[in-house]
């Protein structure tokens, strides 16, 4: 065999592992969208003003703190996405990002207020788009596959923009996107105006 047939089985396999890789992150995994009621979630979280994909350290740091420091683990972290990135300058991009507390009220968690911003996201009528999560790399692979299909549906629904949220559904391996029907802005102005 020659040196450009060995070349092109080691492309070939290369692909072929790369493929295999990347479905397991989400590659050729359908989207699935529905309109149902979400929440109520209670919020723990920060507000962050800045590139999107520099959030996943602050949201790691508070759940380290909430699991070491106050003794709450949390299963379920989110990002609240206000910006699109292809129309507000990426220094200027708005969210909040943190944990989903379970099983806790907002009275349980007067320590932590101190340190975080903690808040209920009221239960609201939302179109929610699922995608597969098994790491960072689905993450980015929502990005592009879940988007463009969530804001098609939103648009021929004539449904006015709103945040988005990614919840990241860590027992049930999933992100879920949602998006709120029925919240007025005013109270996604609430979660941007904490000073923490």
């Amino acid at each position: 065999m020659n040196a450009i047939g060995v070349i092109a089985i080691i492309i070939a396999i290369g692909i072929i592992i790369l493929l295999v890789v990347l479905s397991r992150y989400g590659l050729f995994a359908s989207i699935n969208i529905s309109e149902r009621n979400v929440g109520p979630y209670l919020l723990v979280y920060k507000k962050h003003i800045g590139d999107y994909k520099n959030v996943a350290p602050v949201m790691d740091k508070l759940y380290w703190d909430l699991l070491d420091n106050y003794a709450i683990e949390t299963t379920k972290g989110f990002g609240l996405y206000y910006d699109n990135p292809q129309e507000v300058d990426k220094d200027k991009l708005r969210s909040v990002v943190g944990c989903i507390i379970e099983g806790k009220s907002i009275d349980d968690l007067k320590k932590v207020s101190e340190k975080y911003s903690v808040k209920e996201y009221p239960s609201s009528k939302s179109v929610v788009a699922q995608f597969p999560f098994k790491g960072k790399m689905s993450i980015i692979m929502g990005v592009f596959k879940v988007y463009p299909k969530l804001n098609e549906y939103i648009k021929g629904k004539n449904y006015g923009k709103t945040p988005i949220m990614e919840l990241y559904d860590q027992p049930n391996e999933r992100i879920e996107y949602i998006s709120s029907v029925n919240l007025a802005g005013d109270i996604f102005n609430e979660f941007l105006e904490s000073d923490k």
